[in-house]
């Protein structure tokens, strides 16, 4: 759904507001993973980085404004400190790795159709 701008919720045109399960889907899309794969137990790399990211942007997202809490019970049952973690991990990795930093800002793109969002 695209909302469109107006004085109590001004927004870009292009700005995109997303369900949860939607971000999820869009993410595991660009992982080349089933949704159900990443929010399982395994603890392959390419499914721990999808995690992260998934808790990075649904922690991000304004519209959202999710807990800690939901968004680690989204994932598969995880504790609030894990979701910390992730968010973390993620955050120091944009410092760091510039190569991932532009991974992230592709995904964020392909999410909603905007940047803006990116943190």
């Amino acid at each position: 759904m695209n909302c469109e701008p107006c004085v109590e919720h001004p927004l870009e045109l292009q700005t995109k507001i997303l369900t949860s399960n939607q971000i999820i889907n869009k993410v595991c899309e660009e992982y080349e993973v089933s949704p159900s794969l990443a929010l399982g137990k395994l603890r392959w790399a390419k499914l721990v980085e999808c995690r992260m990211v998934i808790s990075h942007i649904l922690r991000n997202d304004r519209h959202l404004d999710m807990s800690l809490k939901s968004i680690g019970f989204m994932l598969g049952r995880r504790d609030h400190t894990t979701i910390i973690h992730s968010i973390r991990t993620i955050e120091n990795q944009i410092e760091v790795d510039e190569v991932f930093r532009e991974k992230l800002i592709n995904i964020y793109l392909k999410v909603y159709g905007t940047t803006k969002y990116f943190i």
